[in-house]
């Protein structure tokens, strides 16, 4: 159920839909209890605010975060609140670079 959630509101993220994300969120944090749901909601959370600030500089682009959610499993020990935060970042980048072609 997180994962359909999670995939949900990236979707209202890629689509600049942030007040869906928001209420998503809201409403999908008291029901995350696993480490991995914890992260995936800090990932989530991240993304919000920074797609709500959007600057230029406030977050890397779509392929430096797929190479960093690629590599860093393989050089280092991951817990599963890693593996919930680095999958979601990973989902977000790759629809953010399949929704610019």
């Amino acid at each position: 159920m997180i994962k359909e959630e999670v995939d949900e509101i990236i979707e209202s993220l890629v689509h600049s839909k942030l007040e869906d994300a928001r209420q998503r969120l809201a409403h999908l944090a008291p029901q995350v209890s696993s480490e991995y749901g914890k992260g995936a909601l800090l990932a989530l959370n991240g993304i919000v605010n920074v797609t709500e600030n959007r600057t230029p500089d406030k977050m890397a682009d779509a392929d430096k975060i797929l190479r960093v959610v690629d590599r860093l499993p393989k050089i280092q020990m991951t817990d599963d609140l890693d593996k919930g935060y680095l999958q979601t970042m990973g989902k977000w980048a790759k629809r953010v670079k399949d929704s610019s072609k």
